[in-house]
C-alpha cells in the first residue's frame, strides 16, 4: 500500500535528536517557556496588589515601514491606532533615523512620536491629555539554529499635557508640563514554519514580550506599570512586505498605582520596507 504523506512542509527538516541543531532549537524553545511563565507570574503578581482592577477588551493596529536610503542610514516610521471596546483609546505617529553600526546592531540616536490619547474605557481619565516624547533605541539581533530572536531597549523623554479646572468649571490647558521618562525593553523571536529561515513565502511563529517603567515628577509608582505580549503568526509576502497578527495582552499600571487595566484582544500588524539605496 502506498503511503500519503500528510505533512509534506516538514520533510525539509531532518529531526534528529542527537543533532546540534535539534538541541540548540529545544533550549531555546524550553527558554521561551520559561519567560512566558515569568512574565504570567508577573501579572499574576501585579494583580494581586491592593489596586483597582478592570479588564476590557482592546483592538491594535500597526503599521511600520523602513525607508532604506544607504547600507547604513534609514527612516523609521510607525503608526499605531489602538480601540478599547471598538472605541478610540490611542494613536501613535513615530518616526527617527536608523543608522546601522554592524549587520546585527542598529542605532536609532534621536526619534520623535506625537501620542493621540482619548477618554475611553471603565477607568477614563478626566481630560484629553496629548503627548510629545522624544526617544531613542538600541536593537541587537541574533540567529539561533532557525530561530531569529531580538532585542530592543528603547529610551523615552515625554511631555505630557495637562489640563485644569476653574471655579466656574473652565477647562484651562496648561501645555505640556508634565514631563516624565520612560525606559522600555522587548524581547522578540520569530520562528520559521515552512522554511529554514524568514524569507519571501514563509510563514512563522512570532511572540515578543515588552516591559515599561516610568519615572515623573507626578509619578508614584515607581515599579514595571505597563507590560505587553504579543503571540501570533505572520507571513513574509515579499522581501519588503510582512504581515502579523495574533493574541494581544497589555497590563497597564496607572501612575499612582492605585488602578490597573487588563487589556486583552487582537493585534495587526503590516510592514513595508522601502530600499532606495539600490
Amino acid at each position: 500500500m502506498k503511503t500519503i504523506n500528510h505533512f509534506p512542509v516538514l520533510d525539509h527538516y531532518e529531526f534528529n535528536p542527537k543533532s546540534a541543531a535539534y538541541l540548540r532549537t529545544e533550549r531555546v524553545i524550553k527558554r521561551l517557556i520559561c519567560l512566558i511563565l515569568t512574565c504570567f507570574g508577573l501579572v499574576s503578581f501585579a494583580l494581586a496588589q491592593s489596586r483597582q482592577v478592570v479588564n476590557q477588551s482592546i483592538q491594535w493596529s500597526f503599521l511600520s515601514s523602513t525607508i532604506k536610503f544607504s547600507p547604513r542610514y534609514s527612516l523609521f516610521t510607525e503608526q499605531q491606532m489602538g480601540f478599547a471596546e471598538y472605541r478610540n483609546m490611542q494613536h501613535v505617529f513615530r518616526a527617527g533615523m536608523e543608522y546601522t553600526a554592524i549587520k546585527k546592531l542598529a542605532i536609532i540616536p534621536f526619534g520623535y512620536a506625537y501620542t493621540w490619547n482619548y477618554i475611553y474605557g471603565k477607568q477614563p481619565a478626566t481630560f484629553v491629555n496629548n503627548e510629545h516624547t522624544l526617544w531613542q533605541q538600541i536593537v541587537y539581533k541574533q540567529t539561533i539554529s532557525r530561530v531569529a530572536l531580538s532585542h530592543r531597549l528603547r529610551s523615552e523623554e515625554r511631555y505630557i499635557q495637562t489640563h485644569s479646572m476653574t471655579a466656574n468649571s473652565d477647562v484651562v490647558n496648561n501645555g505640556f508640563n508634565n514631563r516624565q521618562f520612560r525606559l522600555r525593553y522587548r524581547a522578540q523571536v520569530n520562528i520559521p514554519l515552512n522554511r529554514k529561515k524568514i524569507e519571501p513565502k514563509t510563514f512563522f511563529l512570532s511572540l515578543w514580550d515588552e516591559i515599561f517603567m516610568s519615572w515623573g515628577r507626578v509619578v508614584t509608582y515607581h515599579k514595571p506599570d505597563q507590560n505587553r505580549l504579543f503571540t501570533g503568526v505572520g507571513y513574509q509576502f515579499t522581501k519588503s512586505l510582512t504581515m502579523q497578527t495574533g493574541f494581544y495582552y497589555q497590563m497597564l499600571v496607572k501612575s499612582n498605582g492605585l488602578r490597573q487595566e487588563n487589556n486583552t484582544g487582537l493585534l495587526f500588524q503590516l510592514n513595508y520596507n522601502f530600499d532606495l539605496s539600490k
